[in-house]
Protein backbone atom coordinates (compact mmCIF):
# COMPACT_ATOMS: atom_id res chain seq x y z
CA UNK A 1 0.00 0.00 0.00
CA UNK A 2 2.69 2.47 1.05
CA UNK A 3 4.98 1.67 -1.90
CA UNK A 4 2.10 1.79 -4.40
CA UNK A 5 1.01 5.18 -3.09
CA UNK A 6 4.55 6.54 -3.30
CA UNK A 7 4.86 5.43 -6.94
CA UNK A 8 1.54 7.05 -7.84
CA UNK A 9 2.59 10.33 -6.21
CA UNK A 10 5.90 10.27 -8.08
CA UNK A 11 4.12 9.70 -11.40
CA UNK A 12 1.74 12.62 -10.74
CA UNK A 13 4.68 14.80 -9.76
CA UNK A 14 6.64 13.82 -12.88
CA UNK A 15 3.62 14.66 -15.06
CA UNK A 16 3.45 18.12 -13.50
CA UNK A 17 7.20 18.58 -13.98
CA UNK A 18 6.73 18.14 -17.73
CA UNK A 19 4.20 20.98 -17.68
CA UNK A 20 6.44 23.34 -15.73
CA UNK A 21 8.24 26.44 -16.96
CA UNK A 22 11.92 26.78 -16.18
CA UNK A 23 13.46 30.26 -16.48
CA UNK A 24 16.36 30.58 -18.89
CA UNK A 25 18.85 31.59 -16.22
CA UNK A 26 18.66 28.05 -14.82
CA UNK A 27 20.30 26.92 -18.06
CA UNK A 28 22.99 29.58 -18.02
CA UNK A 29 21.15 32.24 -20.01
CA UNK A 30 20.77 35.90 -19.10
CA UNK A 31 17.30 37.05 -17.97
CA UNK A 32 15.54 39.43 -20.32
CA UNK A 33 15.55 43.13 -19.43
CA UNK A 34 11.94 42.86 -18.27
CA UNK A 35 12.24 39.62 -16.29
CA UNK A 36 12.13 39.72 -12.50
CA UNK A 37 12.96 36.35 -10.92
CA UNK A 38 10.79 35.33 -7.95
CA UNK A 39 12.13 32.88 -5.37
CA UNK A 40 10.23 30.88 -2.78
CA UNK A 41 11.72 30.02 0.62
CA UNK A 42 10.39 28.00 3.53
CA UNK A 43 12.71 26.98 6.37
CA UNK A 44 16.12 28.69 6.25
CA UNK A 45 19.47 28.47 8.00
CA UNK A 46 21.76 31.38 8.72
CA UNK A 47 24.56 29.87 6.64
CA UNK A 48 22.41 29.24 3.58
CA UNK A 49 20.30 32.40 3.57
CA UNK A 50 23.29 34.55 4.48
CA UNK A 51 25.09 33.15 1.44
CA UNK A 52 22.03 33.93 -0.72
CA UNK A 53 21.93 37.57 0.38
CA UNK A 54 25.70 37.93 0.04
CA UNK A 55 25.49 36.57 -3.53
CA UNK A 56 22.73 39.04 -4.42
CA UNK A 57 24.55 41.98 -2.84
CA UNK A 58 27.90 41.16 -4.43
CA UNK A 59 26.32 40.86 -7.86
CA UNK A 60 24.25 44.05 -7.67
CA UNK A 61 20.72 42.66 -7.31
CA UNK A 62 18.01 44.87 -5.81
CA UNK A 63 15.46 43.06 -3.64
CA UNK A 64 11.96 44.37 -4.29
CA UNK A 65 8.84 44.88 -2.24
CA UNK A 66 5.76 43.11 -3.55
CA UNK A 67 4.31 46.39 -4.81
CA UNK A 68 7.54 47.24 -6.62
CA UNK A 69 7.52 43.81 -8.23
CA UNK A 70 3.93 44.24 -9.46
CA UNK A 71 4.47 47.82 -10.61
CA UNK A 72 7.67 47.01 -12.50
CA UNK A 73 6.32 43.96 -14.33
CA UNK A 74 7.03 44.14 -18.06
CA UNK A 75 9.16 47.28 -17.77
CA UNK A 76 12.55 46.83 -19.38
CA UNK A 77 15.47 47.70 -17.16
CA UNK A 78 19.19 47.07 -17.04
CA UNK A 79 18.92 46.81 -13.26
CA UNK A 80 19.15 43.40 -11.66
CA UNK A 81 15.97 42.80 -9.62
CA UNK A 82 14.56 39.90 -7.61
CA UNK A 83 11.58 39.21 -5.36
CA UNK A 84 12.25 37.03 -2.32
CA UNK A 85 9.16 35.35 -0.87
CA UNK A 86 8.77 33.23 2.27
CA UNK A 87 5.88 30.88 2.92
CA UNK A 88 4.38 29.71 6.23
CA UNK A 89 5.72 32.27 8.76
CA UNK A 90 7.79 29.66 10.58
CA UNK A 91 9.91 30.67 13.53
CA UNK A 92 13.05 30.41 11.38
CA UNK A 93 11.94 33.55 9.54
CA UNK A 94 11.97 35.49 12.79
CA UNK A 95 15.08 33.84 14.22
CA UNK A 96 17.18 33.67 11.05
CA UNK A 97 15.80 35.45 7.98
CA UNK A 98 14.61 38.71 9.53
CA UNK A 99 17.94 39.54 11.26
CA UNK A 100 19.78 38.81 8.02
CA UNK A 101 17.39 40.99 6.01
CA UNK A 102 18.18 43.81 8.43
CA UNK A 103 21.92 43.14 8.17
CA UNK A 104 21.87 43.29 4.37
CA UNK A 105 19.09 45.93 4.19
CA UNK A 106 17.20 43.56 1.90
CA UNK A 107 13.46 43.21 1.32
CA UNK A 108 11.23 40.16 1.31
CA UNK A 109 7.57 39.15 1.29
CA UNK A 110 6.27 36.86 4.03
CA UNK A 111 3.07 34.90 3.33
CA UNK A 112 1.41 33.96 6.63
CA UNK A 113 -1.28 31.26 7.12
CA UNK A 114 -3.45 32.93 9.75
CA UNK A 115 -4.75 29.73 11.39
CA UNK A 116 -1.27 28.84 12.62
CA UNK A 117 -0.10 32.23 13.91
CA UNK A 118 0.28 32.26 17.67
CA UNK A 119 -1.35 34.80 19.98
CA UNK A 120 -4.44 35.57 17.91
CA UNK A 121 -6.78 38.27 19.25
CA UNK A 122 -9.08 38.07 16.27
CA UNK A 123 -11.60 35.36 17.12
CA UNK A 124 -12.72 32.56 19.40
CA UNK A 125 -13.25 29.69 16.96
CA UNK A 126 -11.06 26.60 16.74
CA UNK A 127 -8.62 28.52 14.54
CA UNK A 128 -7.26 30.24 17.64
CA UNK A 129 -6.04 26.98 19.19
CA UNK A 130 -4.50 24.74 16.50
CA UNK A 131 -2.47 21.66 17.30
CA UNK A 132 1.07 23.02 17.05
CA UNK A 133 2.85 19.83 18.02
CA UNK A 134 6.59 20.33 17.53
CA UNK A 135 6.23 22.89 14.74
CA UNK A 136 6.56 26.50 15.81
CA UNK A 137 5.16 29.46 13.94
CA UNK A 138 5.62 33.17 14.40
CA UNK A 139 3.38 35.24 16.64
CA UNK A 140 1.22 38.16 15.59
CA UNK A 141 3.51 40.47 17.56
CA UNK A 142 6.49 39.26 15.54
CA UNK A 143 4.53 39.75 12.32
CA UNK A 144 3.70 43.30 13.40
CA UNK A 145 7.36 44.08 14.00
CA UNK A 146 8.30 42.66 10.60
CA UNK A 147 5.51 44.57 8.88
CA UNK A 148 6.56 47.85 10.49
CA UNK A 149 10.25 47.38 9.65
CA UNK A 150 9.94 48.61 6.08
CA UNK A 151 11.77 45.48 4.91
CA UNK A 152 9.03 42.83 5.04
CA UNK A 153 5.65 42.76 3.32
CA UNK A 154 3.41 40.50 5.43
CA UNK A 155 0.74 39.07 3.15
CA UNK A 156 -1.71 36.16 3.08
CA UNK A 157 -0.98 32.44 2.71
CA UNK A 158 -4.73 31.74 3.10
CA UNK A 159 -6.07 30.62 6.46
CA UNK A 160 -5.42 26.96 7.22
CA UNK A 161 -3.01 25.85 4.45
CA UNK A 162 -5.22 22.76 4.30
CA UNK A 163 -5.32 19.43 2.55
CA UNK A 164 -8.62 17.58 2.13
CA UNK A 165 -9.42 13.97 1.25
CA UNK A 166 -10.55 13.59 -2.37
CA UNK A 167 -11.19 9.83 -2.44
CA UNK A 168 -11.41 6.88 -0.07
CA UNK A 169 -8.22 5.36 -1.47
CA UNK A 170 -6.19 4.47 1.61
CA UNK A 171 -2.63 5.84 1.48
CA UNK A 172 -1.34 4.96 4.94
CA UNK A 173 -1.99 5.35 8.65
CA UNK A 174 -0.67 7.91 11.12
CA UNK A 175 2.35 6.23 12.72
CA UNK A 176 5.13 7.59 14.96
CA UNK A 177 7.51 7.46 11.99
CA UNK A 178 5.08 9.30 9.73
CA UNK A 179 4.23 11.93 12.33
CA UNK A 180 7.94 12.63 12.83
CA UNK A 181 8.78 12.70 9.12
CA UNK A 182 5.91 14.54 7.46
CA UNK A 183 5.15 18.20 7.92
CA UNK A 184 2.23 19.45 10.00
CA UNK A 185 0.56 20.57 6.75
CA UNK A 186 0.82 17.13 5.21
CA UNK A 187 -2.10 15.67 7.17
CA UNK A 188 -5.58 16.30 5.70
CA UNK A 189 -8.07 18.20 7.85
CA UNK A 190 -10.40 15.75 9.56
CA UNK A 191 -13.81 15.79 11.13
CA UNK A 192 -14.01 15.47 14.91
CA UNK A 193 -17.67 15.68 15.86
CA UNK A 194 -19.14 18.65 14.02
CA UNK A 195 -15.89 20.55 13.39
CA UNK A 196 -12.80 20.31 11.24
CA UNK A 197 -9.42 19.89 12.87
CA UNK A 198 -6.02 20.53 11.30
CA UNK A 199 -2.58 19.29 12.23
CA UNK A 200 -1.07 15.95 13.10
CA UNK A 201 -3.74 13.29 13.81
CA UNK A 202 -3.94 10.64 16.54
CA UNK A 203 -2.00 7.44 15.99
CA UNK A 204 -3.77 4.96 13.75
CA UNK A 205 -5.79 7.55 11.85
CA UNK A 206 -6.33 6.41 8.23
CA UNK A 207 -4.89 8.79 5.65
CA UNK A 208 -6.61 8.94 2.27
CA UNK A 209 -5.66 10.36 -1.12
CA UNK A 210 -5.70 14.12 -0.70
CA UNK A 211 -5.35 17.43 -2.50
CA UNK A 212 -4.90 21.05 -1.43
CA UNK A 213 -8.32 22.40 -0.44
CA UNK A 214 -7.96 25.39 -2.76
CA UNK A 215 -7.07 23.23 -5.78
CA UNK A 216 -9.63 20.45 -5.31
CA UNK A 217 -12.95 19.98 -7.08
CA UNK A 218 -14.68 18.18 -4.19
CA UNK A 219 -14.17 16.95 -0.65
CA UNK A 220 -14.66 13.34 0.38
CA UNK A 221 -15.72 12.77 4.00
CA UNK A 222 -14.04 9.69 5.47
CA UNK A 223 -16.34 7.49 7.57
CA UNK A 224 -15.80 8.53 11.22
CA UNK A 225 -16.66 5.01 12.41
CA UNK A 226 -13.78 3.57 10.36
CA UNK A 227 -11.40 6.21 11.69
CA UNK A 228 -12.48 5.57 15.28
CA UNK A 229 -12.08 1.80 14.87
CA UNK A 230 -8.47 2.21 13.70
CA UNK A 231 -7.59 4.73 16.41
CA UNK A 232 -9.17 2.59 19.14
CA UNK A 233 -7.37 -0.56 17.99
CA UNK A 234 -4.01 1.23 18.20
CA UNK A 235 -4.81 2.71 21.61
CA UNK A 236 -5.82 -0.69 22.99
CA UNK A 237 -2.66 -2.30 21.65
CA UNK A 238 0.00 -0.08 23.10
CA UNK A 239 -0.25 3.16 21.09
CA UNK A 240 3.30 3.90 19.87
CA UNK A 241 4.49 0.44 20.95
CA UNK A 242 2.02 -1.14 18.52
CA UNK A 243 4.04 0.21 15.60
CA UNK A 244 7.10 -1.78 16.66
CA UNK A 245 5.37 -4.88 15.32
CA UNK A 246 6.58 -5.91 11.87
CA UNK A 247 3.01 -6.54 10.71
CA UNK A 248 1.35 -3.43 12.17
CA UNK A 249 0.29 -2.12 8.76
CA UNK A 250 -1.32 -5.43 7.81
CA UNK A 251 -3.19 -5.57 11.11
CA UNK A 252 -4.48 -2.01 10.78
CA UNK A 253 -5.46 -2.59 7.17
CA UNK A 254 -7.63 -5.52 8.26
CA UNK A 255 -9.29 -3.42 10.98
CA UNK A 256 -9.89 -0.71 8.40
CA UNK A 257 -11.39 -3.14 5.90
CA UNK A 258 -13.61 -4.82 8.50
CA UNK A 259 -14.89 -1.47 9.79
CA UNK A 260 -15.54 -0.28 6.26
CA UNK A 261 -17.65 -3.38 5.59
CA UNK A 262 -19.45 -3.39 2.28
CA UNK A 263 -19.54 0.37 1.86
CA UNK A 264 -17.96 1.28 -1.48
CA UNK A 265 -19.04 4.84 -2.18
CA UNK A 266 -17.65 7.56 0.10
CA UNK A 267 -19.69 10.54 1.21
CA UNK A 268 -18.88 13.97 -0.19
CA UNK A 269 -19.39 17.47 1.11
CA UNK A 270 -22.38 19.30 -0.34
CA UNK A 271 -21.21 21.55 -3.24
CA UNK A 272 -22.51 24.72 -1.58
CA UNK A 273 -20.81 23.80 1.69
CA UNK A 274 -17.62 23.12 -0.22
CA UNK A 275 -17.84 26.53 -1.87
CA UNK A 276 -18.36 28.13 1.54
CA UNK A 277 -15.34 26.23 2.89
CA UNK A 278 -13.17 27.71 0.11
CA UNK A 279 -14.53 31.22 0.63
CA UNK A 280 -13.88 31.00 4.37
CA UNK A 281 -10.16 30.57 3.73
CA UNK A 282 -9.97 34.11 2.35
CA UNK A 283 -12.60 35.73 4.55
CA UNK A 284 -11.02 34.45 7.76
CA UNK A 285 -7.53 35.39 6.62
CA UNK A 286 -8.64 38.94 5.86
CA UNK A 287 -10.48 39.25 9.19
CA UNK A 288 -7.40 38.25 11.17
CA UNK A 289 -5.09 40.50 9.14
CA UNK A 290 -7.35 43.46 9.84
CA UNK A 291 -7.74 42.60 13.54
CA UNK A 292 -4.07 41.87 14.20
CA UNK A 293 -2.11 44.01 11.73
CA UNK A 294 -4.62 46.70 10.83
CA UNK A 295 -4.28 45.96 7.12
CA UNK A 296 -6.14 43.92 4.51
CA UNK A 297 -3.87 41.67 2.44
CA UNK A 298 -3.62 42.50 -1.26
CA UNK A 299 -1.24 39.71 -2.26
CA UNK A 300 -1.56 35.99 -1.64
CA UNK A 301 0.53 32.87 -2.19
CA UNK A 302 -1.53 29.72 -2.67
CA UNK A 303 -0.36 26.75 -0.60
CA UNK A 304 1.40 24.12 -2.73
CA UNK A 305 0.26 25.37 -6.15
CA UNK A 306 -2.12 27.81 -7.82
CA UNK A 307 -5.72 27.39 -6.71
CA UNK A 308 -8.77 26.36 -8.72
CA UNK A 309 -10.94 28.79 -10.69
CA UNK A 310 -13.35 28.89 -7.74
CA UNK A 311 -10.52 29.65 -5.31
CA UNK A 312 -9.08 32.41 -7.49
CA UNK A 313 -12.56 33.96 -7.76
CA UNK A 314 -12.99 33.77 -3.98
CA UNK A 315 -9.59 35.40 -3.50
CA UNK A 316 -10.59 38.26 -5.77
CA UNK A 317 -13.90 38.72 -3.92
CA UNK A 318 -11.99 39.08 -0.66
CA UNK A 319 -9.85 41.92 -2.03
CA UNK A 320 -6.78 40.00 -3.21
CA UNK A 321 -5.27 41.65 -6.30
CA UNK A 322 -2.30 39.38 -7.08
CA UNK A 323 -1.74 35.67 -6.43
CA UNK A 324 1.43 33.59 -6.57
CA UNK A 325 1.88 29.92 -7.32
CA UNK A 326 5.07 27.90 -7.80
CA UNK A 327 7.29 26.91 -10.73
CA UNK A 328 4.67 24.41 -11.89
CA UNK A 329 2.20 27.27 -12.35
CA UNK A 330 3.96 29.68 -14.74
CA UNK A 331 1.95 28.67 -17.80
CA UNK A 332 -1.37 28.58 -16.00
CA UNK A 333 -0.66 31.92 -14.33
CA UNK A 334 -0.56 33.58 -17.73
CA UNK A 335 -4.13 32.42 -18.38
CA UNK A 336 -5.63 33.92 -15.21
CA UNK A 337 -8.15 36.55 -16.30
CA UNK A 338 -7.90 40.23 -15.31
CA UNK A 339 -8.29 42.03 -13.01
CA UNK A 340 -6.60 39.26 -11.05
CA UNK A 341 -2.90 38.85 -11.81
CA UNK A 342 -0.95 35.66 -11.17
CA UNK A 343 2.73 34.75 -11.11
CA UNK A 344 4.80 31.63 -10.68
CA UNK A 345 7.81 31.29 -8.41
CA UNK A 346 10.89 29.07 -8.44
CA UNK A 347 12.44 27.32 -5.48
CA UNK A 348 15.18 29.18 -3.62
CA UNK A 349 17.63 26.44 -4.64
CA UNK A 350 17.87 28.14 -8.05
CA UNK A 351 18.90 31.57 -6.75
CA UNK A 352 22.63 30.96 -7.26
CA UNK A 353 21.97 30.17 -10.93
CA UNK A 354 21.42 33.88 -11.58
CA UNK A 355 24.16 35.66 -13.56
CA UNK A 356 27.01 36.85 -11.41
CA UNK A 357 30.22 35.93 -9.66
CA UNK A 358 29.98 32.46 -8.11
CA UNK A 359 27.12 31.40 -10.37
CA UNK A 360 26.18 27.70 -10.33
CA UNK A 361 25.74 25.72 -13.54
CA UNK A 362 23.24 22.94 -14.13
CA UNK A 363 25.89 20.51 -15.40
CA UNK A 364 27.98 20.64 -12.22
CA UNK A 365 28.07 17.22 -10.47
CA UNK A 366 27.06 18.56 -7.05
CA UNK A 367 24.02 20.22 -8.61
CA UNK A 368 22.90 17.11 -10.47
CA UNK A 369 23.27 14.84 -7.45
CA UNK A 370 21.27 17.19 -5.22
CA UNK A 371 18.42 17.54 -7.71
CA UNK A 372 18.17 13.78 -8.15
CA UNK A 373 18.13 13.29 -4.38
CA UNK A 374 15.44 15.95 -3.96
CA UNK A 375 13.24 14.19 -6.51
CA UNK A 376 13.70 10.73 -5.03
CA UNK A 377 13.49 11.44 -1.33
CA UNK A 378 11.30 14.50 -0.90
CA UNK A 379 7.57 14.54 -1.39
CA UNK A 380 4.24 14.57 0.31
CA UNK A 381 2.37 11.89 2.19
CA UNK A 382 -1.04 11.86 0.54
CA UNK A 383 -1.01 14.06 -2.59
Amino acid sequence: MRFRGRVKRRLRYFKRLRQAHYPGYIFGLTPSRGEIPVFCFHEVTAERFGADLAFLQENGYRTLSTKEFVDEQGKASNERRVLLTFDDARSSFWDVAFPLLRQFNARATLFAPTYWIEGSRGGSDEAATPQYSDTKFMSWEQLRICSQSGLVDVQSHCHRHALISISDELVDFASPEGLAHFDVYDWPIRREGDRDVSGRPPLGTPVYESSPLLSAALRVLPDPAVTEACQTFVAENGNAEFFRRSDWREQLSKIHQDAKGGRTKPGTLDPQEFKSLIQAEFVRSRELFEAELGIAPRYLAFPWWLGSEAAIAAASESGIQVVFGVYLDFKRARRVAPPMRAFGRVNCDWLHFLPGKGRLQLYQPQVISKKVADFLYSGYLAH
